[in-house]
């Protein structure tokens, strides 16, 4: 019994300490409000490569408007992140905008291995709790749980001290490397410290995407009607 009662105490003290990292991550990663152009390169398993240009806006940690602008035969294509939660995706050639719902979160977005998820996630500590799992190389290793959906695979994810997200590993759901994201060129922007560069890797394809910041403005005071579907369906 008390051995049972140690463990039971144990496994809470790691859950505490989970949730107060994802708590740390959301505060290192928030801003005021941003507006950045991103250049994507999409390598498939062939080596050929396909390049993305993507504009986000976000302000606060609940919304996001995320823009593909190239190629052209994409440019319109977007998703919104709404303070209700809901996202939203809209593609001109099928309007209206629809709601993302359930599995479809999980979708590439427009040909690279970002998932719909990786770009509408604003926070870590809405959607899940966290048991801190081991030391690696100098980084905090969390084991993530989801909340709400119980059937969906853990993630596993690495933060350094300051708090920033190093690498996010996910699984499918016979536990096997699905995608793994690398984050590296750690620059401060505000209070926060933000990654420029990443590297997504999709074992499952075979593919590689790789986004850099090219340009970002904070504080410029982006209005709240710009994260409207309304917006969304604007070219």
């Amino acid at each position: 019994m008390l051995t049972l009662l140690l463990t039971l105490i144990s496994l809470a003290a790691a859950d505490s300490a989970g949730d107060a990292w994802l708590a740390r991550i959301d505060e290192t990663a928030r801003v005021d409000d941003a507006h950045l152009v991103l250049d994507v390169m999409v390598t498939d398993a062939k080596g050929r490569k396909n390049p993305r240009t993507i504009e986000i806006w976000q302000k606060g940690d609940d919304k996001r408007l995320v823009r593909m602008i190239a190629p052209a035969r994409l440019a319109g294509i977007g998703l919104l992140v709404s303070p209700t939660g809901k996202t939203h995706l809209y593609l001109p050639q099928y309007p209206p905008a629809r709601l993302v719902v359930g599995s479809k979160r999980a979708d590439a977005f427009m040909g690279t291995d970002f998932a719909v998820e990786d770009l509408s996630r604003l926070t870590y500590s809405d959607t899940y709790s966290a048991s801190v799992s081991a030391r690696e190389d100098g980084l905090t290793k969390l084991v993530l749980t989801h909340k709400t959906d119980g059937k969906a695979a853990p993630v596993h994810l690495w933060v350094d001290e300051d708090a920033v997200v190093r690498r996010v590993v996910h699984f499918d759901a016979e536990g096997a490397t699905k995608r793994a994201l690398e984050m590296t060129d750690i620059r401060p922007v505000q209070s926060a410290k933000l990654a420029h560069h990443i590297r997504v890797t999709d074992s499952k394809r075979g593919r590689v995407t790789e986004a850099q910041i090219q340009q970002i403005t904070v504080g410029s005071g982006i209005e709240d009607a710009m994260f409207s579907v309304t917006q969304l369906e604007r070219r």
